[in-house]
């Protein structure tokens, strides 16, 4: 019995040690995209968005159509970086630096103090809309939206 005591804080101590060294992985930005593109299918399914804006969206086309900006909407809300028709500009900076690779803060922050300004919308799909467009225009590589 006494070595089965020994055996188990042995094995509570090494487990103990592979917590503390442990530091979570951060992702690169294609790694954080394939995350968030399990949002693409529900979200276009409630929102009725058709194929044609959804892959628009990443050659630079918005169309102020409200489906692509609804769709917009519930990738932000699903992603908590939205809460009542009101985007959460420091939490998704807050979360982009928990998740993302330090290489990219910088740019993140930079690109979501830009934004911050030029959403002005009161609807909260528009409002989307205008965040998503502001940061393709901005920084194409740092548009995560599925």
């Amino acid at each position: 019995m006494k070595g089965l005591g020994v055996f188990l804080v042995v094995t509570l101590v090494l487990v103990l040690l592979a917590i503390e060294n442990t530091e979570s992985k951060k992702m690169t930005l294609d790694e954080t995209k394939k995350m968030i593109k399990s949002q693409r299918k529900s979200c276009s399914k409630k929102n009725d968005t058709p194929k044609e804006l959804l892959d628009g969206q990443h050659k630079g086309e918005f169309p102020k159509d409200e489906r692509l900006m609804c769709y917009m909407k519930c990738i932000l809300v699903n992603t908590k970086a939205m809460k009542n028709d009101e985007i959460l500009f420091d939490f998704f900076v807050k979360n982009a630096r928990a998740i993302i690779l330090d290489e990219y803060i910088e740019r993140i922050e930079n690109v979501v103090e830009i934004c911050r300004s030029q959403v002005t919308a009161t609807d909260g799909c528009e409002m989307a809309w205008q965040f998503g467009k502001c940061i393709f225009e901005n920084d194409s590589e740092l548009y995560l939206a599925p």
